[in-house]
């Protein structure tokens, strides 16, 4: 090969290298646009998302916006039913992070034997799920559901499901939240300032050091 075209190829190299950084995959996450851009809406099959819902509204506890839901059965048969909340991503493969926020607050008036189930699904198949059971008319409860797994290159559905075994009573039923929906993956590299310093003083040294050895 040309020695030039030897240094030229080192040059390259450098400056093509870059950091990948971790990145939310999914656009309104948090439901910062006030509705439900980038998201597709839908219901089991025998799902009620609640009458009105869902909303954006304020999260329970403040800080961000998010999704709220008031699920049940259309018609009961004790089933977990209710809502679904989907949104399909693109990823260069790897290790990956899926995860969210969720929420159940009691209806402010009666003791509920269901306040929901959470599920975390990717491509249909469920990652991790919570149940929430009874609970008070005076409780709100949050916490997160995720999981870490390897994921394929390609395009991805992140879904998440709000369910309950009982039919929906508008206003007697519990809410149920979710917001910050994150998939944390190998984003596509970007350049950082910093480590192209540190590139090009080492292309310098290295060119400077192959420059002597083959006498260019």
């Amino acid at each position: 090969m040309n020695r030039k075209w030897v240094l030229l190829s080192i040059v390259l190299l450098a400056l093509g290298l870059t950091s990948a950084s971790a990145s939310n995959l999914l656009v309104n996450d948090s439901f910062q646009s006030g509705d439900f851009t980038g998201w597709t809406l839908g219901t089991t099959a025998n799902g009620d998302p609640g009458s009105g819902f869902p909303i954006v509204t304020t999260w329970p506890l403040g800080g961000s916006n998010a999704a709220k839901y008031e699920v049940g059965e259309v018609a009961f048969t004790g089933l977990f039913e209710g809502a679904t909340l989907s949104q399909n991503f693109s990823t260069p493969g790897g290790s990956t992070i899926l995860s969210f926020l969720w929420s159940a607050q009691g209806d402010g008036i009666h003791t509920n034997s269901d306040g929901g189930m959470f599920e975390l699904l990717l491509d249909g198949v469920v990652l991790a799920q919570y149940d929430v059971g009874q609970i008070a008319a005076d409780l709100t409860i949050s916490s997160t559901l995720s999981d870490t797994l390897v994921v394929s290159p390609g395009t991805h559905t992140f879904e998440i499901q709000i369910l309950r075994r009982f039919a929906t009573v508008p206003g007697n039923t519990p809410y149920q939240y979710v917001t910050a929906a994150d998939v944390e993956g190998a984003a596509p590299a970007v350049p950082e300032p910093s480590n192209l310093v540190l590139f090009g003083s080492g292309v310098v040294g290295v060119a400077g050091l192959i420059r002597r050895k083959l006498h260019i």
